[in-house]
């Protein structure tokens, strides 16, 4: 599995109301784990699992650390971001193949399956960074 530039799909006006409307029903939302489980742990990384069914989200959360995302399976997982963030919500792309992505810390977010197809990954989180 490569790491390539994440795609994006273009947000169409429902897409895009579809998104502000389940950023404002859980904006008072407190932060929660970046993922699902944690599947080892040491002094230099954590993993963690992330899997998410087809209309799931994860809890709110906030990249305190630059991550690796392994994405194995999907279609279609949207970032939500809180009201006032500097980035806008976005959906994400999964390829056929999967794809490999860095995230720089300081993102908060929802990630949320707006897919047909169960949404998998595996979050490295560095310690040291």
């Amino acid at each position: 599995m490569l790491a390539t530039p994440p795609e994006f799909a273009k947000l169409t006006p429902e897409m895009k109301a579809r998104l502000d409307r389940f950023r404002d029903e859980h904006a008072n939302d407190k932060l929660g784990k970046v993922a699902g489980r944690i599947l080892l742990e040491d002094e230099k990384i954590r993993i963690w699992e992330m899997i998410l069914e087809p209309g799931q989200a994860s809890d709110l959360h906030e990249h305190t650390l630059d991550y690796y995302l392994v994405i194995m399976d999907g279609d279609e997982v949207a970032g939500v971001t809180p009201k006032g963030s500097p980035v806008d919500s976005f959906v994400g792309l999964v390829p056929k193949d999967g794809n490999t992505v860095a995230i720089p810390k300081g993102g908060v977010e929802w990630a949320w399956n707006v897919g047909k197809k169960t949404y998998r990954e595996i979050l490295i989180e560095l310690k040291n960074s």
